[in-house]
């Protein structure tokens, strides 16, 4: 193919230098640019590399532009410096900033970039709040916030889960507040990331996995932090893990202010985790207190109840004892009254039985055979025994005995 005369013929470098001086001529002037970090990368340079992107609609989808950005170690100390004064934020993947930079085109790289010069953190802090406001109003519509603090708490709430970053200052403190009230607490630990790339589904995770222990209630605490340490908390997906559990949830998160996202889904919110604790203590005090003092209430009933029984006794057995000696004395009286009765009726008795015993004598003794016999009677008995009445119950030679007064006659009939 023959080349064409008209067109103009150039090398790489020239090319390079005429887009580098195109692209100065067309920006001349810094730019203040908006979008989201991602893929941020410090070189051993010092320098600071990263994208700065439009992110698409669609979840998983590329990103709708892109610009690379370096960040020259030398502008990068006032950069960190103003995100510091503001709230303590960070360059970190996923923020959405305004950078102000200046377009250049790179010709040994062949690529157009932006080089780093300044921050808006008020852009930046606008979004975070944009965004918070966002969720809490989309979970109030779909009646969210007030799903954990309808939850029920354990009476006494003895089983204690707890969330937090184990090691640190917020675990040894609330750790600490439940070892010294001195209550038998179990507390069911789980180590989660609070702040950084990743936290919040690490924090979402570990308070699903500690719910599945049955806790009475679960603390998710951490020490304070700025607006960028703490937004952790306002994540979604925690706040969602939040309202979804069956399980009371105790936030106890180190900041002044505002309260985060995780507060206001929270069954109950504290400002830290030493008064996360104190306030789950008093809930187990409360109950062990009622329950104390129903003890000391039964006790000081049963005692009243035991002395009362006694003093019953003792009056039961001094009534017992007057009635029977009354008894015992009336029996008494009666029992000397019945038996001088009874010798006066018996020798009355006696007497008129004596009469009569006399009378009998004397009428048995008429009638003894003996005094019959010597009334000039006899008796006449066969040689058998038997009584001789009638003549006919003898017969001509049968032997006869007969009794006299004085003695007997034997004879033989004739």
């Amino acid at each position: 193919m023959v080349a064409d005369p008209d067109l103009p013929v150039v090398t790489v470098v020239e090319l390079g230098a005429l887009v580098a001086e195109g692209f100065r001529a067309l920006f001349p002037d810094d730019l203040w640019i908006e979008g989201q970090v991602s893929n941020l990368h410090l070189a051993r340079s010092g320098h600071t590399y990263f994208d700065l992107v439009e992110p698409s609609d669609e979840p998983g989808k590329a990103p709708t532009a892109l610009f690379s950005v370096t960040l020259w170690k030398g502008n990068r100390p006032g950069i960190e410096q103003t995100l510091t004064e503001a709230g303590g934020l960070a360059l970190e993947d996923d923020l959405v900033v305004r950078v102000r930079a200046d377009l250049r085109f790179y010709a040994p790289r062949g690529r157009v970039q932006l080089n780093m010069t300044a921050i808006d953190p008020a852009f930046t802090l606008g979004r975070l709040a944009d965004e918070r406001g966002r969720l809490l109003r989309a979970l109030a519509d779909e009646g969210l916030l007030e799903r954990n603090a309808g939850q029920q708490l354990g009476a006494p709430p003895l089983r204690v889960g707890l969330v937090t970053s184990v090691g640190s200052a917020a675990h040894a403190d609330f750790c600490a507040e439940l070892e010294r009230s001195g209550v038998g607490f179990t507390i069911l630990e789980r180590d989660a990331r609070v702040q950084g790339e990743g936290s919040a589904l690490d924090v979402a995770e570990g308070l699903r996995v500690v719910a599945t222990h049955l806790p009475d209630v679960i603390a998710l605490v951490r020490g304070g932090g700025s607006a960028a340490d703490l937004a952790t908390f306002d994540a979604e997906v925690v706040a969602r893990t939040i309202a979804a559990l069956g399980v009371p949830v105790f936030t106890g998160i180190g900041h002044e202010v505002d309260r985060s996202v995780a507060d206001e889904v929270a069954h109950t919110a504290f400002k830290t985790p030493t008064a996360c604790a104190v306030a789950i203590v008093a809930s187990a005090v409360v109950v062990l207190d009622d329950l104390l003092a129903l003890r000391d209430s039964i006790v000081a009933q049963a005692e009243r109840a035991l002395s009362s029984a006694s003093d019953r006794q003792v009056d039961l057995s001094v009534r017992l004892r007057r009635c029977s000696e009354s008894v015992l004395s009336r029996q008494g009286e009666r029992l000397g009254a019945a038996s001088g009765r009874l010798s006066r009726s018996a020798a009355v008795v006696l007497d008129r039985n004596g009469d009569h015993l006399a009378a009998m004598t004397s009428r048995l003794r008429a009638l003894d055979p003996k005094a019959i016999l010597a009334r000039g009677w006899s008796i006449t008995r066969t040689a058998d025994g038997d009584l001789v009445r009638f003549a006919g119950d003898v017969h001509s030679g049968d032997a006869l005995e007969t009794r006299l007064a004085d003695g007997t006659v034997t004879s033989t009939v004739d």
